[in-house]
């Protein structure tokens, strides 16, 4: 179990208060991934990555996360299931200076897609299996694939259970797999669009009110674009 949070800011006039809405939407996923947390954030000088073991209010506030500003960031709390409590074991994970990925769930097959991966000239740092989406993703980009694209790819290569959430420099992206077992929620104003793991991560947004929200559908991407 680990805990998700994303924020797309349509509106520029919000981008100073991006970092002061982030903090609370990480803290509440505390309870989802004690183990460590981690954050890329994006503004006009490009994607920044704090990642560390402990909890997410300690690691934004040693960074100064709430005085950041910015129009898109992701974040990440880790309960560690399957590999070493370390910060580079940590979310996001970032095969590319602006692409980002956070997952809550697990791929059982992610070995064999390491093998493929490697066999491309691409190696993984860690053993964790959500690195090894993030090289997917990144390859298939490289390749010439947008992100929607690259993520449905993740569909037909990779087995198991997932919330996905990536990003780009341009694009913001959410897709779960087949049972959709693992818990998502996207609201949606003319301001932002914010995702997270449990609805009360986004509780503190402001005109959450009258938000549309949706819970995604399985192996359906959701993406919007800067």
């Amino acid at each position: 179990m680990c805990g998700i949070v994303g924020l797309h800011l349509k509106n520029p006039a919000l981008q100073p208060e991006l970092g002061r809405f982030l903090v609370p939407m990480i803290e509440a996923m505390t309870s989802r991934g004690p183990d460590s947390a981690g954050l890329a954030l994006y503004d006009d000088a490009g994607m920044h990555v704090v990642k560390d073991v402990g909890l997410p209010r300690d690691i934004c506030a040693a960074h100064d996360i709430a005085s950041r500003s910015g129009y898109q960031a992701v974040g990440h709390t880790r309960m560690a299931t399957e590999s070493a409590i370390t910060p580079e074991h940590a979310h996001p994970f970032t095969p590319a200076p602006d692409l980002a990925l956070v997952h809550n769930g697990s791929f059982s097959n992610h070995a064999s897609v390491r093998r493929g991966l490697a066999f491309d000239g691409i190696t993984c740092t860690t053993d964790n299996d959500s690195e090894v989406a993030a090289r997917f993703i990144g390859r298939e980009i490289a390749r010439g694939a947008d992100l929607a694209d690259a993520m449905r790819m993740v569909l037909k290569e990779f087995d198991g259970f997932f919330t996905l959430l990536v990003t780009t420099a341009t694009q913001f992206a959410v897709l779960r797999d087949s049972f959709a077992c693992k818990p998502a929620v996207i609201a949606e104003t003319a301001d932002y669009v914010a995702m997270a793991s449990e609805y009360h991560a986004l509780a503190e947004l402001p005109g959450i009110g009258t938000a549309r929200i949706v819970e995604p559908e399985p192996e359906r991407v959701y993406a919007w674009s800067r």
